[in-house]
């Protein structure tokens, strides 16, 4: 018990804002998301209960509101749960959360993500670029470990948008969004 204890004082520790190039921060705060994902032109997809919801990933804006009213919207997911069809855009999205996959943690340029459980019940996420890695002893090290500011350190998705650009940590209570510059 005192190996996690340690460790998750030493991680939580390491946590701080990304360095360039994801400097750019955008914090959708929403209830109870059980899936997310990107659309195909790299806007921010959120499923609730209540409905769904498009966000622009650069100023956190909303584009677009469906609320379900009765229930319908659950029809969209695909069997898998890894797809959702958008109607109103008429796209067919992969999706990721509780419903759906796990999300894209590689871009074709080297960036990475990965998760961190320093205890049971907690999630850190980190990301490095695996063209500077210095392979550290712990994995963990080559990371920088992301501080979040709404979301809590518990059962986060997380992913790339389709163009790279972006990349989103999503949890019941939203979404914290990073760009490049």
């Amino acid at each position: 018990m005192d190996f996690f204890k340690k460790n998750k004082e030493n991680l939580f520790d390491f946590v701080k804002e990304p360095s360039s190039p994801w400097t750019n921060r955008v914090v959708i705060s929403a209830a109870g998301i059980i899936a997310s994902g990107w659309t195909l032109d790299n806007k921010v997809f959120l499923f609730s209960s209540d409905g769904y919801s498009i966000y622009d990933p650069i100023t956190g804006q909303r584009e677009m509101r469906n609320y379900d009213d009765d229930n319908s919207a659950i029809t969209k997911f695909s069997k898998d749960n890894l797809e959702f069809n958008i109607d109103e855009l008429g796209q067919t999205i992969k999706i990721f959360g509780l419903r759906g996959g796990d999300g894209n943690h590689c871009t074709t340029d080297f960036w990475n993500l990965d998760s961190f459980t320093p205890s049971l019940g907690e999630q850190i996420i980190g990301i490095q670029n695996m063209k500077t890695r210095q392979n550290q002893t712990e994995y963990w090290k080559e990371f920088e470990l992301i501080s979040l500011i709404n979301l809590e350190y518990t059962t986060l998705k997380f992913g790339f948008s389709p163009n790279e650009k972006h990349f989103g940590i999503f949890g019941s209570g939203g979404a914290e969004i990073f760009t490049r510059q």
